[in-house]
């Protein structure tokens, strides 16, 4: 009988896991699309390649990857309240069902959607500044369930 060698016990150590940073576990309720080409923000004139909305303050944030930016503009295009987004997103689907423009008006924004040959023009007249948003054809439709899933994520539970 052969006996084995004390240098061959192996130990085993616990590895922690490395803590997550304060942006990371903060983004875990994010929703993020990737827009084709054709997405351009007004006034800062840049192409948008992708929009992230997070939850704030009870609203939703959306913020914006430029494919250029130069200039420095910040990432943060706009911040709804839940009723406004709620708007927002029934009239982006109107818009693209009806191939028509739409309107809403709240009490705090103004929403204008108009239809062009390749895309949707998205004219939000806010409390803070004017934004101005061309989606092409390709991404609208997944723009405006975005727009609905975030504020699905951040309604109250409904009742069964």
């Amino acid at each position: 009988m052969a006996s084995t060698p004390t240098s061959a016990i192996v130990s085993i150590q616990k590895v922690e896991a490395a803590p997550r940073p304060a942006a990371a576990a903060r983004d875990n309720n994010a929703l993020t699309l990737d827009l084709d080409e054709r997405a351009v923000l007004y006034p800062a004139g840049k192409g948008i390649t992708r929009i992230t909305l997070s939850p704030e303050r009870g609203g939703i944030a959306f913020d914006a990857a430029f494919a250029f930016n130069e200039s420095r503009t910040p990432p943060r295009i706009l911040w709804l309240s839940l009723d406004d987004a709620r708007v927002f997103g029934r009239s982006l689907v109107d818009s693209v069902y009806q191939a028509r423009p739409q309107n809403a008006i709240t009490e705090s924004m103004r929403i204008g959607i108009t239809v062009h040959t390749n895309g949707f023009h998205i004219d939000i007249a806010g409390e803070d500044h004017p934004v101005e948003l061309f989606v092409g054809l390709n991404s609208i439709w997944r723009f405006a369930l975005l727009i609905l899933r975030a504020v699905d994520r951040l309604s109250p539970v409904e009742a069964h």
